[in-house]
């Protein structure tokens, strides 16, 4: 007996070192990547790559694919980097199955194609989440497609990417020296004699659902999420832009309305010339230069068929009653009056970039007759000519409540909105001051948050990039004393003019937060006082304030750079300098050296 025990014992021995021998046979280094399903293994174990240790997975794209080959071009390049990052130089175990299929077992005893379905680098029925968030993801990277043979780069929706074996999908910061970019791509605008920008195809159009982020019987409240937006469009593609269309389809008797200007939003602009071919009263005002020029050049072609409108430029010349001269201020508003019975205000231009989502927005539907006849007054100063410091302080009433929400309504320049109204509030702020902002210069209201911070009021700001790096920007003034200011770092901008204070209080509007929007320009501010409203927006506001990386504290990102996500890519001329995207020094690489 004690003999078949000690057999039995020695049998074990032998199989367990059999097992163990076995298993170092059958474990390889991998020592090249070639995508996340091939890569060479050092089957012979010489060190070198050689044709016939390529291993590749079949399976995993017998899974539902994603039907978009730019979402799955992000896709594969995430894929390749976790290749790399788990596999490169590692020593795995290769095992086949009863249908040859080879199954890769990572040294920590992991399933190789089953961490790529966890993780979300291949489409499954059941990791769409995962997917998601990759693809949010990987549209931050500024990838290219990149032809190792004819050394150029393509954007991935180039009908030139894509198509050739002797392409892979790098970040365009990882590109050599010699790398040059398609002209179709990125060389836009005559100089370049290619298609510009707005000729070029974008991504498929994000369409949003109709929600605001606050609504009752008397207030619908938006803000646009320029985190969901790569893009510029002349689609009316978010809720805010819907509201306002809806309420110029609806309405019925009159149109008042005051703007910047007008560029490519054609939806809003039919919209208006069929209210206008079925009897409505349409007056509107808008901004011109010293020569007459437009911010926007679609303006002008309105007013061609909307031909009741009047610039400010008019009034140029005019003197104050003491006998001064008028500063050569903008008419900066944004409001629309319908049928004398609602307003619609905010900060967003009747523009691709701020109605498509492109750029960070907020704006509000009030339905309050109170509140239409107070805008109503303004409008017919300006129609009347008076512009800028040429108009009275108008109506006594700035009050009104809409339902169980009380609306202050002020303008620029006669109402000193920020000195007289916005700091007391500041002032007295127990909890927290949030401000998205455009622009922020304004000195006053930088010493009111800086004493709000040293109270112990929780301060945060966004700032636009590019006012940011503006030698007029608070940014270098608030940030030593401790206030926390983030400079967003995307494509489109932070063109907010809002503030949240105490769960209680929202300002919003088209005056930004400087001398020349409190006391020279045409603008709009509404206070509004309801808690339900303040808490949803101080929500987007946080959720904003997150997406931002920490070292944006410290430091401004560059409004047209790689550390703003797509601004190299979008088309749009986002740091104002003439150059956009490629032509900008701070996105070619190339033309830095120069």
């Amino acid at each position: 007996m004690k003999k078949i025990f000690t057999a039995l014992i020695l049998t074990c021995l032998f199989c367990v070192v059999c097992f163990f021998s076995l298993k170092k046979e059958k474990t390889y280094k991998v020592i090249k990547i070639v995508s996340m399903t091939e890569f060479y293994v050092d089957l012979n174990r010489n060190n070198v790559a050689d044709n016939d240790e390529l291993i590749q997975l079949f399976g995993l794209y017998s899974l539902p694919e994603l039907p978009d080959k730019i979402e799955k071009a992000h896709l594969e390049y995430l894929g390749k980097v976790f290749a790399k990052q788990n596999l490169l130089n590692k020593k795995v175990l290769l095992i086949s199955d009863i249908n040859k299929d080879i199954k890769i077992i990572l040294p920590d005893g992991a399933e190789y194609s089953d961490l790529l379905k966890k993780k979300g680098y291949v489409l499954t029925d059941k990791n769409k989440n995962e997917v998601l968030k990759n693809l949010e993801y990987a549209k931050t990277l500024n990838l290219v497609s990149y032809n190792k043979n004819s050394g150029k780069y393509h954007k991935l929706d180039c009908k030139y990417a894509l198509t050739s074996s002797n392409e892979e999908i790098v970040k365009i910061s990882d590109l050599g020296q010699n790398a040059a970019p398609c002209k179709l791509c990125f060389l836009s605008g005559k100089s370049s004699g290619t298609k510009t920008a707005q000729q070029l195809k974008y991504p498929k159009d994000v369409y949003e659902a109709y929600k605001p982020l606050y609504k009752d019987d008397n207030i619908e409240f938006f803000v646009t999420d320029y985190t969901k937006y790569y893009y510029p469009s002349n689609k009316c593609l978010t809720t805010l832009c819907k509201s306002l269309l809806n309420e110029i389809n609806s309405a019925k008797q009159t149109i008042d309305f005051a703007i910047y200007g007008v560029d490519n939003q054609p939806e809003i602009t039919k919209a208006l010339i069929n209210a206008q071919k079925r009897g409505v009263k349409i007056r509107w005002v808008y901004d011109t230069d010293k020569n007459g020029y437009t911010i926007y050049s679609e303006t002008a072609k309105l007013n061609s068929v909307l031909k009741s409108g009047k610039r400010d430029i008019d009034v140029i010349t005019e003197t104050l009653p003491n006998g001064k001269s008028v500063k050569d201020a903008i008419m900066h508003d944004k409001f629309f009056i319908f049928d004398n019975k609602k307003v619609w205000t905010g900060s967003a231009n009747i523009s691709h970039t701020d109605l498509s989502g492109f750029n960070a927005n907020s704006a509000v539907l009030v339905k309050s007759n109170e509140l239409a006849s107070i805008y109503r007054h303004e409008f017919e100063q300006m129609y009347n000519g008076y512009f800028h410091r040429l108009k009275s302080t108008g109506t006594a009433q700035r009050s009104v409540s809409a339902g169980s929400t009380r609306i202050l309504a002020y303008f620029s320049p006669q109402d000193r909105t920020i000195s007289k109204y916005i700091l007391p509030l500041i002032n007295s702020s127990q909890k927290y001051v949030y401000i998205p902002v455009f622009v922020l210069t304004h000195k006053d209201l930088n010493n009111a948050l800086v004493s709000a911070h040293n109270r112990g009021v929780d301060v945060r700001i966004i700032v636009d990039a590019t006012s940011a790096a503006s030698k007029y920007s608070s940014v270098k003034y608030l940030r030593p004393l401790g206030i926390k200011v983030k400079a967003e770092n995307r494509a489109g901008k932070m063109h907010m003019k809002s503030i949240i204070i105490d769960d209680k209080y929202v300002v919003l509007g088209s005056m930004n937060f400087t001398k020349s929007g409190e006391n020279y320009n045409d603008e709009n501010v509404l206070i509004i006082e309801n808690p339900k409203l303040a808490k949803a927006f101080k929500e987007k506001f946080i959720y904003f304030y997150n997406n931002i990386p920490d070292k944006w504290l410290y430091k401004n990102p560059g409004a047209e750079s790689f550390n703003s996500i797509n601004s190299c890519f979008d088309g749009v001329d986002n740091d104002f300098d003439g150059k956009t995207d490629m032509q900008d020094e701070s996105c070619n690489f190339k033309l830095r050296r120069k």
